[in-house]
């Protein structure tokens, strides 16, 4: 677990006070306690009656490589694996292995590329930056700098963007040229972190410490807003989605190309998590899933708990990383209200309230906000039994 503490510790720092993928529960209560083991049990419980597919364990970075495969990352000591996973054989096929701390990762759209950005395994960590191609195991090394996330794909999977000193570069992924493709006098801002990303639209991304400006090419470089992390901005074919707030009151922003109105999906999350495939945005209300349907504009809510859930590219399944295991559940399982789950929210919401007056179980001044956060969105949801 050296990845979540840290790896976060070190980002905190120098890039972002945001973190992805962590159970909140780890944060803020005594992880030793027999009442934390309780809702770690309750969980995978509710997970096993969903009949969830276990992919692995210790999981520092999941994502869809198709319909049918997914790429992870596997955390052991020091060594970190790259894994390719058939979900309808379960055979796993390890790519590649690594020794350091990841600090973020991308999988291009057509799934052959992984990106991992890592802090290496030196007396004095630096960060490091590579490529590997999925289908021959061959690993491409880039020079960075910082350990901001200021990298990404094109939308055909085929380029490669990083930052290199004043410029963000496009390296061709199966011809190795590489040229200039945005510099900071061309830019409309520039700092410590810059990226473009390509998801039917072209983005530009700078900042730094949590706050990154997030402008979209039209005739001129537009600026739509303020986002968390450069790690959760993404758009489709109707508009531009991204991470907005600060700690304790996450928000989840979409941003209309069409109209260039914005309306805010999802406010006071403590960790929302936000993907978006399959024209869904997907993210986290208090480690809750929710989703927006962008084709039908409508916003709804599960039972379903994560700390980091995506769709597949096909929409049949959601990828779901809780206590860093990774799971397969069906998404028509997801999206059902199951009147099993009502006995479920049940039981959290019992457990919790017997954490929220025990003050020598919580490990952060902020334990009590979070379980109250936490009872209000078990409360909410039980009015849909």
């Amino acid at each position: 677990m050296h990845y979540i503490y840290s790896a976060i510790a070190i980002l905190c720092l120098t890039t972002t006070a945001f973190a992805k993928g962590i159970s909140l529960d780890a944060v803020y209560m005594d992880k030793n306690s027999s009442e934390y083991q309780k809702l770690f049990f309750a969980r995978f419980n509710n997970y096993a009656q969903m009949g969830a597919q276990f992919i692995d364990s210790d999981i520092v970075y999941s994502a869809w490589r198709s319909g049918k495969e997914i790429v992870y990352i596997k955390e052991s000591g020091i060594n970190n694996t790259i894994v390719v996973c058939s979900i309808a054989t379960r055979k796993k096929n390890p790519l590649y292995t690594f020794k350091g701390t990841v600090i973020s990762a991308r999988t291009s759209t057509n799934g052959r590329y992984i990106a991992v950005k890592y802090f290496t395994n030196q007396k004095i960590p630096h960060p490091a930056l590579f490529i590997i191609d999925s289908t021959n195991g061959n690993v491409k090394p880039f020079q960075t700098s910082s350990a901001g996330t200021d990298f990404s794909f094109s939308d055909d999977g085929n380029n490669f963007y990083y930052k290199k000193n004043n410029c963000i570069v496009a390296y061709r992924c199966d011809s190795s040229l590489e040229k200039a493709f945005l510099c900071s006098s061309d830019a409309p801002q520039w700092d410590e972190i810059c990226t473009i990303i390509f998801n039917s639209n072209q983005l530009f991304v700078s900042g730094s410490s949590g706050n990154y400006s997030v402008y979209i090419k039209q005739k001129l470089w537009n600026k739509i807003g303020n986002a968390v992390t450069p790690m959760e901005i993404f758009s489709d074919s109707f508009a531009i989605y991204y991470t907005g707030g600060y700690p304790g009151n996450y928000t989840v922003n979409r941003y209309s190309v069409k109209t260039q109105k914005h309306e805010t999906l999802l406010q006071q999350s403590l960790n929302p998590c936000l993907q978006v495939s399959h024209n869904h945005a997907i993210f986290l209300k208090n480690a809750f899933i929710m989703m927006y349907d962008s084709i039908n504009g409508k916003l709804f809510t599960t039972t379903v708990e994560s700390d980091e859930a995506i769709i597949s590219p096909n929409g049949f399944y959601v990828a779901s990383t809780i206590y860093n295991r990774l799971f397969i559940i069906p998404y028509a399982t997801v999206v059902t209200i199951n009147p099993k789950a009502g006995r479920y929210l049940a039981t959290l919401q019992e457990l919790y309230r017997d954490v929220v007056n025990k003050k020598y179980l919580h490990t952060s001044p902020y334990t009590r906000t979070y379980i109250q956060q936490k009872q209000t969105a078990i409360a909410s949801l039980l009015t849909l039994f």
